[in-house]
């Protein structure tokens, strides 16, 4: 059971990564540096570093730990909401992929892309606050 409470931890704290990351970067950094002249490689730079952290491993790792719960206290990913967390999960990692691998490298090049990629970067965010509730039901029994 020790081993389960410190998975759950470590998911919450990856969620809280990946979600806390992306809500301080659009409410604080993003408003902040747009005024900026050096905008594009700042956005550039940020977006490099959180990528590694964010996409690369706290959503791998998420996905893991996410697994490892279902099947844990869950017994395994039967439950609906749980098949639901999933599907939105496969949704994020790929808009994630979209966003970081090419729309980000392709916003610095014009404005058109720009948007797109924030569009994108605003969706994923919703998304993933979905996905901190879709936990919550899972973790209360709904």
């Amino acid at each position: 059971m020790l081993t389960t409470q410190i998975v759950l931890w470590l998911h919450v704290v990856l969620a809280s990564l990946w979600v806390g990351g992306m809500l301080f970067l659009s409410l604080v950094v993003a408003p902040y540096i747009r005024k900026k002249p050096y905008k594009k490689e700042f956005f550039r730079d940020v977006g490099k570093r959180y990528s590694l952290y964010g996409t690369g491993i706290a959503l791998a790792l998420l996905l893991a730990t996410g697994l490892y719960l279902a099947y844990a206290l869950h017994g395994g990913i039967e439950r609906r909401t749980i098949i639901e967390k999933i599907g939105l999960f496969s949704v994020i990692v790929v808009i994630s992929l979209i966003h970081d691998l090419w729309l980000g490298f392709k916003g610095l090049e014009s404005r058109k892309f720009m948007i797109l990629a924030r569009s994108l970067g605003l969706l994923n965010l919703l998304l993933s606050l979905l996905m901190v509730y879709l936990g919550v039901r899972i973790r209360l029994g709904l």
